[in-house]
């Protein structure tokens, strides 16, 4: 919801509390937090007691089942407009370059394309890199001595932090200051390039060996105190962002704080943990990856469907905001519903035999 909130409502123009529009305007760290969240819940996953080793082959057709199909409904819903678009302002050729390079994600790998078709899967290009590397890396981590994770976690986090500064540093991309509207060639392959974000990955697979460390931790006050402490500092961060050099903010600055605030709630992190646990909440979290992917795709339909029947001033005011964040979550819990899990299982089936009747009627 922090990237929607920053993708699609006009938070610059909000007339309310300073820091809550701030915070508006830095949904871009989510991102963040999704890296270090996949580095820890593929280590859960295939590195907790009892884990088989990893298998390659499976763990791939796992990842690719488990994130190309809601992907893939996402591109087709906004593929008309996308090559209409494209064509007219920048030719047929330069259209052909952009999907075929979003269709096999690579388009994080080349800064001009990484926007490409749907803006947002630029970072699930930088996933699938990730996976590729997971089943080599991570049983490596997993034999390292805790004093070398750490090591190695202070040393990711140390590049988190080197390369935007070098950036700020030697201005690449010329004097201007760097925003989330900026455009340039070096900029770009600090936001959206694989190398540049594995630090962030690697972060969340030692936060993870962590946790598996600790065996089963009960919730505890020294949880609660974790998870209240990550949630200060990353509340006091967004609030106070505009006083922050951006690219630094963009790439990493935070990981630390979502490592411990991720093990805080894994580990049972009081209130806040047990809401996130109940049933609602739960449908929302299976869906929120339907929500990312779909969500420009159903502000680009909700714009055309919002002129048509309001007129052009109503899109973009607060109940045009507010009915498409109703249509999002409610396509995103339907996506999921009925595109993702669906598909996930056919897809495996396709993968590793030929689909029975039942699993397609499934």
């Amino acid at each position: 919801m922090h990237v929607v909130v920053f993708h699609c409502t006009a938070w610059k123009t909000w007339h309310v509390w300073t820091p809550l529009r701030n915070a508006a305007g830095t949904g871009y760290v989510a991102v963040s937090l999704f890296f270090v969240l996949s580095g820890f819940i593929l280590t859960y996953v295939h590195a907790g007691p009892g884990a088989p080793a990893i298998e390659a082959r499976e763990f791939y057709e796992n990842r690719f089942a488990r994130i190309y199909p809601a992907y893939a409904f996402a591109l087709l819903v906004i593929a008309l407009p996308f090559a209409r678009h494209t064509v007219r302002t920048d030719g047929v050729s330069a259209m052909l370059e952009q999907a075929i390079a979003v269709v096999f994600l690579v388009q994080a790998y080349v800064p001009k394309l990484a926007l490409a078709w749907n803006p947002p899967a630029w970072s699930l290009s930088v996933e699938a890199f990730f996976y590729a590397l997971f089943p080599v890396v991570a049983p490596r981590l997993s034999r390292c001595r805790r004093s070398t994770l750490l090591a190695i976690a202070v040393a990711c986090y140390g590049i988190c932090l080197l390369l935007p500064l070098a950036y700020l540093h030697f201005t690449p991309d010329g004097p201007l200051p760097a925003t989330p509207d900026s455009r340039g060639f070096w900029l770009g392959v600090l936001r959206y390039g694989p190398l540049t974000r594995l630090p962030e990955f690697v972060i969340g697979i030692i936060a993870g060996r962590w946790y598996l460390d600790l065996g089963s931790p009960r919730a505890s006050t020294r949880w609660v105190m974790v998870t209240i402490a990550a949630l200060g500092v990353l509340g006091a961060t967004l609030a106070l962002s505009p006083a922050l050099p951006y690219p630094l903010l963009h790439n990493g600055l935070l990981a630390p704080v979502f490592a411990l605030l991720i093990v805080g709630l894994a580990a049972g992190g009081g209130p806040l943990a047990a809401l996130l646990s109940t049933r609602p909440l739960v449908a929302l979290g299976e869906a929120s990856y339907s929500l990312y992917v779909l969500h420009l795709p159903v502000l680009v339909v909700w714009s055309k469907l919002a002129t048509y029947l309001a007129g052009d001033g109503f899109f973009g005011t607060a109940p045009s905001t507010a009915i498409f964040l109703g249509l999002a979550i409610g396509a995103s819990l339907l996506c999921n519903r009925y595109v993702e899990r669906p598909m996930r299982q056919f897809t495996l089936a396709v993968l590793r035999g030929r689909p029975s009747v039942g699993d397609l009627a499934h």
